[in-house]
């Protein structure tokens, strides 16, 4: 299992302010707004989460997303409606739009999946769909794990003191600091 040095942690958490700010900015923003209209907040989500897609599949993105609100939606159900609206099969995405509704549920991420030592299955591989979904599903017992170890406490704990203030979920506080990590 990864392990970071209290070294790459305190570096990390040095870096993650701006982001922390856009992140709370967004989360705070997403329930009461309607994304599919809020310019303000589309603009940020695509710069935070870097969406390089056009205006066509934003619009789909944001009204699902809109959508999933009242109802709320997992990892599959995401993964097969934005395929069903662009045609691709976007786990990043899916799970972008997941934990954006539930702060409790990871993103998948090249840098995050690195550390726990997950690739996401490549564009030709038969059954991709299947093997992304379980994929999701090895993430979050993978975080799970990572959460309740010494590493995971230690990430935490020391967030917890450099940012007293920040009420977000467990889980982004280690995952905003693995995504400033970023391993080989």
């Amino acid at each position: 299992m990864f392990a970071p040095s209290v070294l790459e942690i305190q570096k990390a958490l040095e870096r993650l302010t701006d982001g922390l700010g856009r992140y709370q900015w967004l989360q705070a923003r997403v329930l009461k707004c309607n994304v599919t209209t809020d310019r303000e907040f589309q603009r940020r989500f695509t710069a935070f989460y870097r969406v390089r897609r056009n205006s066509e599949w934003r619009r789909e993105f944001f009204a699902l997303m809109e959508n999933s609100k009242s109802g709320g939606t997992n990892f599959s159900e995401a993964l097969q409606a934005i395929q069903c609206s662009t045609g691709r099969i976007e786990a990043s995405f899916a799970s972008k739009l997941v934990a954006t509704l539930d702060p409790s549920k990871p993103v998948i991420d090249k840098f995050v999946l690195r550390c726990f030592k997950l690739r996401l299955p490549n564009w030709g591989f038969a059954d991709r769909e299947e093997n992304t979904i379980d994929l999701y599903g090895q993430l979050c017992l993978k975080y799970d794990g990572f959460m309740a170890s010494p590493d995971g406490v230690k990430i935490r704990n020391m967030f917890d003191e450099r940012y007293p203030n920040a009420k977000i979920m467990d889980i982004k506080k280690i995952d905003l600091v693995l995504w400033q990590i970023r391993p080989n």
